[in-house]
């Protein structure tokens, strides 16, 4: 952990550097800068041996320099340095995506949730000038600060980025494209809500997320009473299963995943079929 703090430190003086260049450029104000993490902490474990289907030999490789690079979680290693590749398991996985569930390649919150900055400076004062002076005469200076350091707790998805884009730049958003822009939340104070509802299926773990509610399924190919249905408004980290208690619900967000699965034409998980004697260590990465 004290490596991966250390990307973090590193990454963090990058960035840095970039904002002051634009800031020496007099670019800064007219920059829109959105900056978010990678999905979920990573549980998936590498083996300490470095064996053969142990899965490191998918990593091995040389640095820059052409010296080998060593895989694998082995204790008489310090890990660090280019010539090494190491994971940092599943207990700091866990501490990484606290307090919510599972982990990357899942879809419940833990594999799914990242945290999202938006910054443009003079774009979200200009553009939301008018509607400030609309909705506060004389206090607009009060105004674009609250909106500057507002919390927004309204789930988005990446496509979401392509169509804001889009609309940041007034150029008309493509028909087939099934982002929203969410435009108007850098520019007006107040909640904005995703009119569509939201799919995901990795590795066979689906979901969908309509409004306050959300369908989800560590399997998709199991029968109907594995998925599992939580109030994200009331419980974001998917504690209470409310399947049972709303089973007409469940219904119709599962015909609406079932839908969008045909229609972008999700396949069934495992790809390939798993031989008898083997498992299928997707849905165990920490047990690699």
């Amino acid at each position: 952990m004290a490596v991966y703090a250390a990307q973090v430190s590193i990454m963090d003086k990058g960035i840095g550097r970039i904002i002051e260049t634009l800031r020496e450029t007099n670019q800064y104000e007219d920059t829109c800068i959105m900056f978010l993490s990678d999905n979920g902490g990573c549980a998936e474990h590498l083996k300490e041996n470095g064996e053969e289907s142990c899965f490191p030999e998918h990593y091995t490789g040389n640095t820059r320099e052409g010296l080998p690079i060593r895989v694998g979680n082995t204790q008489d290693l310090n890990p660090g340095s280019e010539d090494t590749f190491m994971s940092y398991g599943l207990p700091w996985a866990n501490c990484s995506n606290s307090p919510f569930r599972l982990f990357k390649a899942f879809v419940h919150e833990g594999g799914i949730s990242s945290p999202f900055i938006v910054s443009w400076p003079r774009g979200m004062i200009e553009l939301g000038e008018t509607h400030l002076k609309q909705q506060s005469p004389g206090g607009a200076e009060k105004e674009r600060k609250k909106r500057a350091k507002q919390l927004v707790h309204s789930p988005w998805i990446l496509m979401d980025i392509v169509a804001t884009i889009y609309d940041l730049a007034g150029i008309s958003i493509p028909a087939e494209l099934e982002g929203q822009s969410f435009l108007p939340l850098l520019t007006d104070c107040k909640e904005l809500e995703r009119e569509n509802p939201m799919f995901w299926e990795h590795q066979g773990n689906c979901a969908v997320r309509l409004g306050d509610w959300k369908l989800v399924n560590r399997r998709c190919a199991e029968k109907s009473k594995s998925w599992e249905l939580y109030n994200m408004k009331e419980d974001r980290t998917e504690l209470v299963n409310l399947a049972s208690k709303h089973p007409e619900r469940v219904i119709e967000m599962m015909a609406l995943w079932q839908h969008w699965a045909e229609r972008v034409g999700v396949k069934a998980w495992p790809l390939q079929p798993i031989p008898e004697d083997e498992r299928d260590w997707s849905n165990v990465p920490w047990d690699w």
